[in-house]
C-alpha cells in the first residue's frame, strides 16, 4: 500500500519543494496540500509532484453549524481535489460526515467528544474519513491535553470502526513524520497495528479513488 500524509501546509514555494523531496525519501507517496487560495495550493502541489509525490489540493472549511458551510461545499469541491470540514458543533460534524462531497472531517484534540458511535456511523455511510493532525502535539507548553484528545479520537475511531487518516500539518520538511512513526504513535495510544497501518496508507488511497470517481461522474 502507498503511504500518505493527509495534510501538509507549506509556508511557501521553498517549503513545498522541500516537503515534496523529504516526503519522497520517507516513503510518502500521497500528500494533500493546503494553502491560502486555490492557485497557491495548485502551485505547491505541482512542485511536490515534481519531487515524485502524488499531491492533491485540499481546503478545510470551519463550521459552527452546517448552515455555515453548506453553501460553500459545492463550490469548494469544484475548485479543490479534497474538501475537509472542521466542525465546531455536533450538528456540523454529523452532517459533514454524510455529505458525499466532504472527504474529511477534521477533529482537533478539543473535539474528541464528537468521535462517538453515531459519528462513526455517519462517516461510514457518507464515505468520509475522520482526521487527526499531529502538529498540535509539537506545540510548546504542556502537550498532555492535545495528546489526550488525540488518544481519545484514535481509540474511539478504532473501537467504533470509524475510518481515520492522519496528517502531519507540516509547514516545512522538519515537521514531517515518517509513516512508520505515525503508525507507531497510533499503536502506542491503543490502536491495533493493522488499523494503524491502514490509517497511514490505504485510507488515503481510498479518498483518492473516491475523488477520481467524482471526476468521472
Amino acid at each position: 500500500m502507498r503511504m500518505c500524509d493527509s495534510l501538509v501546509e507549506p509556508r511557501g514555494r521553498r517549503e513545498a519543494e522541500a516537503i515534496g523531496s523529504i516526503a519522497s525519501s520517507l516513503g510518502i507517496s500521497i500528500v494533500f496540500v493546503e494553502a491560502r487560495g486555490v492557485d497557491r495550493a495548485r502551485e505547491y502541489a505541482r512542485l511536490m509532484r515534481r519531487e515524485g509525490v502524488e499531491a492533491y489540493t485540499r481546503i478545510t472549511l470551519e463550521a459552527d453549524s452546517w448552515s455555515d458551510v453548506v453553501g460553500y461545499v459545492g463550490k469548494a469541491a469544484s475548485l479543490y481535489d479534497i474538501v475537509a470540514v472542521r466542525p465546531r458543533g455536533a450538528e456540523a460534524a454529523r452532517l459533514a460526515a454524510r455529505d458525499p462531497r466532504v472527504a474529511i472531517v477534521h477533529l482537533t484534540p478539543r473535539m474528541a467528544r464528537y468521535m462517538d458511535r453515531s459519528q462513526s456511523l455517519m462517516l461510514r455511510e457518507g464515505s468520509s474519513y475522520a482526521e487527526v493532525k499531529l502538529k498540535p502535539l509539537l506545540r510548546g507548553g504542556d502537550p498532555r491535553r492535545a495528546l489526550r484528545g488525540f488518544m481519545i479520537i484514535a481509540r474511539r475511531a478504532a473501537v467504533y470502526e470509524a475510518p481515520l487518516v492522519v496528517g502531519s500539518g507540516a509547514r516545512d520538511s522538519w515537521e514531517l513524520w515518517a509513516p512508520a512513526s505515525m503508525a507507531a504513535l497510533l499503536v502506542s495510544v491503543g490502536v491495533p497495528t493493522t488499523l494503524a497501518k491502514l490509517t497511514v496508507s490505504g485510507n488515503c488511497d481510498r479518498i483518492v479513488e473516491l475523488y477520481a470517481q467524482r471526476q468521472q461522474a
